[in-house]
C-alpha cells in the first residue's frame, strides 16, 4: 500500500486466493500460521526488535511503531491471540496519539487488533472494529479509494463468515463497479461474490460469478498462472454440485495441465486436482454420466 503523506510506511497483506481448494474467503492482516514449536526464536527476534527501537527511538519513532506492528503481526501468526490483542491496543493508541483518532492510518492496528479477537473467538466485536477502520478510509479517501475498496471486500468476508450475507451482498454488489478498474482487486471481489453466492443460493447461483472471474483470468492474460489453476478447480467444484459432472471433468482437467506447470506434480495443490479429476473418470467409465 501507499504512503500518503506520512513518515510511517507499513502495509496490510491482502491475501490471494487459495490455491486448488474449494471456494474460501481470505483473510486480510493474517500472515500464515506456523506450527508453535517454531514459536520461540522469530517471537523473540520480533520483541527484542521492538524492546531496542523503544529504548533507543522513544515511542514516538515511526521505526518503534514499526518494530511493534511486527510484533503483533507475528504473535498472530504463532496464534497467540490474547498476547496479539494487548499489543494491537498499545500500537492502535500510539497511532492515535500520533495521528489523531480518526486517520486512517489508525485502520492498520485496527485490523490487527480485529484479527486478534477473531482468534479469540470475539467476532461480533472484531466486525465492529473493521466498521470503524473502513469508515475511517472512506471520510478521509472517498468510497472509490483502492485502499477503501480493499477495505470494503474485508467487510463483506466479516459479514459472510458472521451469516450476514445480505450484508455481504450489498458491500460487494456496491462496491464491485468501482474494483472493475483495478484487474487483481476485481478479480478478489469476483472469487468473495462466488463464495456469498454459493451459501446464499448455492452453486447455480456462484458458478456464473465463477465463470466470469475465469472469463477475466483469459483475457487478461493470466491464464497459466497458480492462481487461474484454483479458479478453474473451484469452478469444476460448483459444477459438481450442480451436476454438472462433464463439465466439471473438463474444467478439472485443464485446472490440472496447468497445475503441473504452475505448481509442479509434487505439490499438494496439484495432486489435490488430479485425485478430484481421477475421481471423475472413474465415476464417467462406470457410466455416472
Amino acid at each position: 500500500m501507499k504512503k500518503v503523506s506520512y513518515s510511517l510506511v507499513l502495509s496490510l497483506v491482502v491475501s490471494g486466493l487459495v490455491p486448488a481448494g474449494a471456494l474460501s474467503l481470505e483473510m486480510d492482516t493474517n500472515p500464515i500460521l506456523v506450527a508453535q514449536s517454531d514459536m520461540p526464536d522469530e517471537l523473540k527476534v520480533a520483541e527484542e526488535e521492538y524492546k531496542n527501537a523503544r529504548s533507543e527511538l522513544g515511542d514516538a519513532d515511526p521505526q518503534t511503531a514499526q518494530a511493534l506492528f511486527a510484533l503483533a503481526q507475528t504473535l498472530i501468526g504463532f496464534q497467540r491471540f490474547e498476547d496479539a490483542e494487548a499489543r494491537s491496543r498499545e500500537l492502535l493508541a500510539l497511532f492515535e496519539r500520533q495521528y489523531g483518532a480518526d486517520h486512517p492510518n489508525t485502520g492498520f492496528p485496527l485490523d490487527l487488533l480485529a484479527t486478534s479477537l477473531r482468534g479469540q473467538g470475539k467476532v461480533e466485536e472484531a466486525l465492529k472494529l473493521r466498521e470503524v477502520g473502513y469508515e475511517r478510509l472512506v471520510g478521509h479517501f472517498g468510497a472509490r479509494h483502492e485502499m477503501a475498496l480493499q477495505r470494503a471486500r474485508s467487510l463483506a468476508i466479516d459479514y459472510a463468515e458472521l451469516g450476514r450475507l445480505e450484508d455481504a451482498i450489498t458491500v460487494l454488489d456496491a462496491n464491485m463497479p468501482h474494483a472493475m478498474a483495478i484487474p487483481p482487486l476485481y478479480a478478489k471481489y469476483l472469487n468473495t461474490k462466488a463464495f456469498v453466492a454459493r451459501e446464499s443460493g448455492g452453486a447455480e447461483e456462484a458458478i456464473p460469478v465463477m465463470e466470469q472471474l475465469v472469463a477475466l483470468g483469459r483475457k487478461s492474460g493470466q491464464d497459466q498462472s497458480q492462481d487461474f489453476a484454483s479458479n478453474l478447480y473451484n469452478l469444476a467444484t460448483l459444477y459438481l454440485d450442480a451436476d454438472r459432472k462433464q463439465d466439471a471433468l473438463a474444467t478439472s482437467s485443464e485446472a490440472g495441465m496447468i497445475a503441473l506447470q504452475a505448481y509442479g506434480p509434487e505439490h499438494p495443490a496439484t495432486q489435490q486436482i488430479f485425485a478430484f479429476q481421477t475421481e471423475l473418470r472413474q465415476g464417467k467409465e462406470r457410466g455416472e454420466f
